[in-house]
């Protein structure tokens, strides 16, 4: 009996053992995930100046995403170097005068704001003059409902314009209600001081509520919907039931798809991954860990990812030095979101170091 005893014990032993060395092996390390993420960045800060010079702007593509990711990468104890390249404020027509003027007569939408404040709070820039124009016009945007405007066109004075641009509906960037409601929830949160604001505050109550009743169908949607939620700081039964609707759009690659009929990429791996992260979800949890996986595995020699464009071409083509010729701009984008996404899998232990 003792004997058998024994043997059993040892046995568990060796399962455990066994189980404790598959779950080390499953999980990637961390040194893994920073060498991933510092390659990603490598070519997307060396190429942002490029972009700048050629195309004469801070684009959401080449600079407001990977500037974010590049500034949360840091923060993970990730290297970059150089930061990536933007236009000074003051060289921009997007002044606090005319941000000013957008909020009373109304103006363009508000898809560029949403990745230039969401970059601006990663890299902790202060709020000045200008930014308070741009919440005061963010404000003004938002819809009675709660949501604001994608893609679908610009709002003045309540009516709705420039359906007809190209422009107006660019996929996946500018595209849907979802993207710009939970950027605008982050903005307001992170500059409109909602502690001391109870205006601020209602506004993103009143988005918090359009994102728990509104129905997300792609994936870009609803891992907005998920950061929408987190940053609005709803309820945890809202944030977890969001974040549940998720994660069964992972494929079997482990990757995550733009839309049920092309293949999983970066683009929407990265931000469904990053959206999990901002709901809580540990790095080491299956679904994170597999689509870390995805994303190492897609990975090209030179630390890119490629991402195929589904906007329609309206804007003259020019190369930056980044791959893919006419896709390069969306593999940008999704570049950022994957390191966003590489970075978030660091453990926290290990990015204090």
């Amino acid at each position: 009996m003792a004997k058998r005893l024994s043997l059993t014990l040892a046995a568990m032993l060796l399962v455990g053992a066994t189980i404790a060395r598959a779950d080390k092996e499953e999980t990637l390390s961390a040194d893994t995930l920073r060498r991933a993420a510092e390659r990603g960045l490598d070519l997307l800060a060396k190429t942002s100046p490029t972009f700048i010079k050629k195309g004469g702007c801070n684009s959401c593509h080449n600079q407001m995403l990977p500037l974010a990711a590049q500034a949360f990468a840091r923060t993970r104890g990730i290297a970059s170097e150089p930061t990536v390249a933007l236009l000074p404020a003051e060289v921009s027509d997007a002044t606090m005068e005319r941000y000013a003027e957008y909020s009373i007569a109304g103006g363009a939408g508000v898809n560029a704001l949403t990745f230039e404040l969401f970059a601006a709070d990663l890299t902790r820039t202060p709020i000045d003059a200008r930014i308070r124009a741009q919440i005061r016009y963010i404000k003004a945007q938002q819809q009675p409902e709660g949501h604001w405007r994608g893609g679908g066109g610009v709002l003045a004075n309540n009516a709705q314009q420039a359906l007809s641009r190209p422009a107006a509906a660019r996929p996946p960037l500018n595209f849907d209600n979802f993207a710009p409601t939970a950027y605008m929830i982050r903005a307001l949160r992170s500059y409109g001081r909602p502690e001391n604001d109870a205006d601020t505050r209602l506004r993103i109550e009143r988005a918090g509520k359009w994102l728990l009743t509104a129905k997300a169908s792609r994936t870009q949607e609803h891992a907005f919907r998920v950061l929408g939620l987190a940053w609005a700081s709803a309820d945890r039964r809202s944030v977890d039931a969001a974040a549940r609707a998720l994660q069964p759009l992972q494929r079997a690659d482990g990757g995550f798809s733009q839309l049920p009929t092309i293949a999983s990429d970066a683009y929407a791996t990265g931000l469904a991954l990053f959206a999990l992260h901002e709901a809580g979800m540990r790095p080491t949890h299956r679904v994170y860990q597999a689509g870390l996986k995805f994303l190492l595995s897609t990975q090209a020699a030179d630390g890119t990812w490629h991402v195929k464009s589904r906007s329609l071409e309206f804007q003259p083509y020019f190369e930056t030095g980044y791959p893919y010729e006419h896709d390069q701009w969306i593999s940008s984008a999704g570049a950022a979101y994957a390191v966003l996404a590489i970075a978030a899998g660091v453990p926290t232990e290990a990015a204090g170091r």
